[in-house]
């Protein structure tokens, strides 16, 4: 058997823990008749859930790039020649997850 990474063990665990809650409103709305009503129901629900996530992530996120590109910044003031390269790479990074995660949001909501 393949001995998976700690990456890997953690995204089949969050897979895992969305099945079970799938699985778990499925008895919650049996009782509807109307397929479409319980859709509706499951389909609020989980706007309700990823709109509070995603304003987490961001802010965490916000913050995570504001401490890493303080040391950065602090290079470039400097004039390092290797700092602006590094400035961009994460820079354009956290503005990459940034502009994904509004994108869920848009998704989503």
């Amino acid at each position: 058997m393949k001995n998976f990474s700690k990456t890997s063990k953690i995204t089949l665990a969050v897979l895992l823990l969305i099945a079970v809650w799938v699985l778990a409103s499925i008895p919650a709305s049996a009782q509807v008749k109307d397929v479409s009503t319980m859709l509706s129901s499951w389909w609020s629900t989980l706007k309700t859930i990823v709109d509070p996530v995603v304003n987490i992530v961001s802010i965490v996120l916000g913050l995570i790039g504001f401490v890493k590109l303080l040391p950065i910044f602090a290079k470039f003031l400097k004039g390092e020649p290797t700092s602006a390269d590094a400035f961009l790479n994460h820079g354009g990074g956290f503005v990459i997850a940034f502009v994904i995660m509004q994108l869920i949001r848009l998704v989503i909501m």
